[in-house]
């Protein structure tokens, strides 16, 4: 069995976000209950009831309940996903991160994102952080776990080295020319 060395985990749904998603799924369950009692259906409008109930349930509700979970055992290169969806836990087997290549930093719409590339321009998305310290530390943390080197891609255009060595020793980044 491959343990766990490092997990990396959203949050947890806050009360409010719950309580919005029972809501809407009472909504949706109370509507669906009255046409299919009261109204007299052909196929069709059967059919697209039962479509935007599936749309409302798939794009609300399950988002609303998920927690999306990452193992990684850097020991022996292998990665994980679970998604957990309130007491059901669904568990994806251990994948191999087949020739680990380099970590990238950069900047999206929701802030500063890490990117594990492997296996010739594969990407496994792991995490983003607003502060660019922490992800700096954080990235840093898993390309030297993995023995691979550290990209600076925040400005488009202008990719920088980050020298590890440099950074493990003083906790500053400094680009290798």
């Amino acid at each position: 069995m491959i343990e766990k060395e490092f997990t990396i985990r959203e949050p947890k749904s806050s009360i409010l976000d719950i309580v919005a998603v029972s809501a809407a799924l009472t909504i949706q369950t109370g509507f669906c209950y009255y046409i299919f009692t009261n109204v007299r259906l052909n196929f069709y409008a059967f059919f697209l009831i039962a479509l935007t109930g599936y749309i409302l349930f798939n794009s609300i509700i399950i988002p609303g309940l998920r927690t999306k979970c990452i193992y990684l055992n850097f020991s022996k290169r292998k990665i994980k996903y679970e998604i957990e969806i309130g007491p059901l836990t669904i568990r994806k087997k251990w994948k191999d991160i087949e020739n680990p290549e380099y970590v990238s930093v950069f900047k999206t719409p929701k802030g500063i994102e890490v990117n594990l590339w492997h296996n010739k321009n594969q990407i496994i998305n792991l995490f983003a952080y607003d502060d660019f310290e922490k992800v700096i530390e954080e990235a840093f943390f898993f390309a030297d776990k993995l023995n691979i080197d550290l990209l600076d891609a925040r400005e488009r255009g202008y990719h920088k080295w980050i020298d590890k060595n440099f950074y493990q020793q003083h906790k500053k980044v400094r680009y290798i020319e």
